[in-house]
């Protein structure tokens, strides 16, 4: 009985870690920068600006480590506990509630 809750602890460990690299693995979006200054074109030399920004543009903020990181530690550690908990109360109940009579 203990090596089966060792093996699905295990197995629970490892579907938390599974998980947990995709979050760490992710790319860091807010390491790209984007030039947001709007010049205007000089009238003594007429050269104009590489790259033209809209004021208008919108710049979807990045969400926080937080949402990144924690929230789906945190669900996935609390589906862990409730399957382990589920099994660990199921194999209780099965083992009182039958027993061999000799």
């Amino acid at each position: 009985m203990k090596r089966r809750l060792v093996v699905v602890t295990v197995l629970a460990g490892l579907f938390v870690v599974m998980f947990g690299l995709n979050a760490l693995g992710a790319e860091h979006e807010d390491a790209a920068t984007t030039d947001t200054t709007i010049s205007a074109v000089n009238p003594d030399t007429n050269i104009e600006p590489a790259v033209v920004v809209k004021p208008d543009a919108k710049i979807e903020p990045t969400p926080e480590w937080t949402y990144r990181y924690l929230i789906p530690t945190s669900l996935a550690l609390a589906a862990a506990v409730i399957l382990l908990t589920a099994v660990k109360y199921f194999s209780d109940v099965v083992r009182k509630r039958y027993r061999i009579v000799e």
